[in-house]
């Protein structure tokens, strides 16, 4: 049984969260903007918001299922 509630906070496991997801923010916006040279702020945005869900889901996947 496991003890994460009465241990972190809700702001603090949004945080552990934010902090695990973002290199897929980072390597999502930085591939987004050499992918689309003429919008790259449009693909900078979109592929960092698509490299933060897929981290997102690889830790939920690893959690969850796999650990």
């Amino acid at each position: 049984m496991s003890d994460i509630g009465s241990i972190f906070s809700t702001w603090d496991i949004i945080a552990m969260i934010l902090v695990a997801c973002a290199p897929g923010l980072v390597l999502g916006g930085i591939f987004g903007a050499w992918q689309s040279p003429g919008h790259r702020l449009r693909g900078a945005a979109i592929y960092g918001a698509a490299g933060f869900g897929l981290a997102f889901a690889f830790w939920w996947l690893y959690l969850t299922v796999i650990k």
